[in-house]
């Protein structure tokens, strides 16, 4: 009996040491609904991008908001995270952002109340934005991730030590690319 009892044990604790594969789900979001968001929404906005320490103004993120691309999670009612969007010219050629005209949606980057990072919103929240870009007929997403070009492959690097957007990015099949503005992710869409 009691080898029975021993060997069930050991099994138990084998189970237990092997890491579990978790699939992300609405649950884990914590029934998260993904609005667009307004000019009249720039107070809520600003200050869910300044608690992630974003340098912002009131003024800048409303005019932002009126190009009516950008998009929050809501938990609750509860604003929780934003992606900000807008109108851009990509030029593919020479991997420029352009005036004059507009092909593409520019993602700025997210910002995530610490308590609800890992839970798929950084994920929505680009999905969203990219929707947005195929409505209105744009070729691509674009952003800029960082204003300083790395030393070696900008792919390895973004793996090995990104921010949780450019990881977020590259899971999402964005490219990388070294630029004179510093590096851009680009998805055509």
């Amino acid at each position: 009996m009691s080898d029975f009892k021993s060997a069930s044990l050991h099994e138990e604790k084998e189970e237990k040491a092997a890491p579990k594969h978790r699939m992300r789900s609405p649950i884990d979001m914590e029934e998260a609904e993904i609005k667009r968001l307004r000019a009249e929404d720039a107070e809520e906005v600003t200050n869910i991008m300044r608690k992630c320490l974003f340098a912002v103004t009131e003024d800048e993120v409303r005019e932002v908001l009126k190009r009516d691309m950008s998009y929050g999670a809501y938990v609750g009612r509860m604003l929780v995270a934003v992606g900000l969007g807008w109108g851009t010219g990509y030029n593919p050629s020479n991997l420029e952002l352009e005036s004059g005209y507009t092909n593409a949606i520019f993602l700025e980057d997210d910002a995530v109340l610490l308590p609800y990072e890992g839970k798929g919103l950084r994920e929505l929240l680009i999905d969203h934005r990219e929707m947005e870009g195929r409505a209105r007929d744009f070729q691509f997403a674009v952003t800029i991730t960082t204003p300083l070009n790395p030393d070696g492959s900008v792919d390895e690097v973004v793996a090995q030590r990104g921010t949780k957007t450019e990881k977020a990015l590259m899971k999402a099949d964005y490219r990388f690319y070294k630029t004179r503005v510093g590096v851009i992710a680009v998805k055509p869409i």
